[in-house]
């Protein structure tokens, strides 16, 4: 029955109670070099692969326990496999994390040639389990041709259709899509931008061939991130995400209370949303926030009721239904929560972006043209997101509406 045991299961249960998570290696004897280097909480199989009692055994103690795996290949199938076998099980508040030791050693003879602090190190760098996948879906691999971009897009779907638990499978499928729709956009811009930057050798390069004309030696952006949301500057136009954002608040006021710290310093590129926020915090000053009609009155009152209109007629036309007052506050939560995050990259991206295109208007390096790539990436990402949520919402509106 060695399969539906672990090694120093009890000692390593009782010791979780003064905190942290459990830690499982790959053998007896690293369970005992660990004990001796003052770590509690660590099990061990008996000289068998971690098996799926053993693994229900893990999560029995702890939501999330830490797989530690020697650094050869061996190691690496284990895990490998151990990712194969959680995946089905997994849901939320019930994963795991993988620490992968330093090629060559175990636990044992980590502790014993660099001391404990070398132990914890390889935990503190511990991935979990979505990016174990895709490090093993796209470490090595050449993706150079839409066939192999095909392949690995059907072999992601495949992996997290194994997912029993369908909200999480539905955000892992998300956070797939999102990582593919980067990595090959990285892709193309890491190969375009060192053609680009070898073509314009001498001069100030810009991303997309582009240069600079003027303005002080100003770094042009690509045309696609000038026309970006992200970018535009002021009141000239409502994006979809800020809309989002202050048409949930103003709808399901338990999400004001819920978020304050955040609304407080809400960072809006629109000029009119930033008088439907200004309305809001008005509102809260006079603790009249965790009323819908109390904050539109607040609004009529500071002449915002046509903004209003509009950022409503915003929201309907593109879909955003978990924003308008119909939705329940549990999918108002998610759409505010997902617009929120995007909101702060977006402006953090922002100032990063002014920030890289001014060093390299001063400083035209091969580092800093390699930061404003990497930028520009992470925008692109932003905007793939972005986009996904968007059309996700149209589908969902004209088939709710069919």
């Amino acid at each position: 029955h060695k399969g539906n045991v672990l090694y120093n299961f009890a000692r390593a249960r009782k010791a979780l109670a003064k905190g942290g998570t459990v830690i499982a290696v790959e053998g007896y004897m690293d369970v005992i070099a660990l004990a001796q280097a003052g770590f509690e909480n660590v099990v061990a199989p008996l000289g068998t692969a971690l098996t799926e009692n053993q693994l229900e055994l893990l999560w029995r103690m702890a939501p999330e326990p830490m797989l530690c795996f020697d650094g050869d290949k061996a190691g690496l199938k284990a895990a490998w496999r151990a990712a194969d076998m959680a995946l089905p099980s997994v849901q939320a508040g019930r994963s795991a994390r993988f620490a992968l030791l330093p090629e060559g050693k175990d636990p044992d003879d980590l502790v014993k040639a660099e001391g404990p602090d070398a132990f914890r190190r390889v935990l503190a760098e511990a991935r979990p389990l979505v990016d174990l996948l895709w490090m093993r879906e796209t470490a090595g691999g050449v993706f150079d041709t839409p066939e192999r971009r095909a392949e690995l897009e059907k072999t992601l779907r495949e992996l997290t259709s194994r997912i029993r638990d369908e909200s999480l499978r539905y955000h892992y499928q998300q956070e797939m899509r999102e990582r593919v729709l980067s990595f090959f956009g990285s892709q193309r811009s890491g190969r375009q931008g060192r053609q680009d930057w070898k073509q314009g050798q001498g001069k100030t390069a810009a991303p997309g061939g582009q240069f600079a004309k003027g303005g002080g030696g100003r770094i042009a952006i690509t045309e696609s991130l000038g026309q970006s949301a992200l970018v535009k500057r002021g009141g000239e136009g409502m994006s979809v995400r800020e809309a989002t954002i202050i048409v949930a608040l103003i709808n399901h006021p338990a999400l004001i209370d819920e978020n304050f710290a955040h609304i407080e310093f809400l960072d809006l590129a629109n000029s009119d949303l930033r008088r439907l926020h200004a309305a809001i915090l008005d509102a809260m000053a006079h603790d009249m926030a965790n009323d819908r009609q109390a904050v539109i009155a607040t609004i009529e009152r500071a002449g915002c009721a046509e903004i209003w209109e509009r950022a409503v007629g915003l929201i309907r036309r593109m879909r955003q239904w978990p924003a308008l007052e119909t939705a329940a506050l549990e999918d108002a939560r998610d759409a505010f929560s997902q617009a929120l995050h995007l909101q702060r990259s977006a402006r953090t991206l922002h100032k990063e972006l002014k920030q890289a295109e001014a060093a390299l208007a001063t400083d035209p390096t091969d580092e800093n043209y390699r930061h404003l790539i990497e930028i520009q990436a992470q925008f692109q990402d932003v905007q793939a997101t972005e986009a996904l949520i968007e059309g996700f919402g149209v589908s969902s509106g004209r088939a709710g509406r069919a």
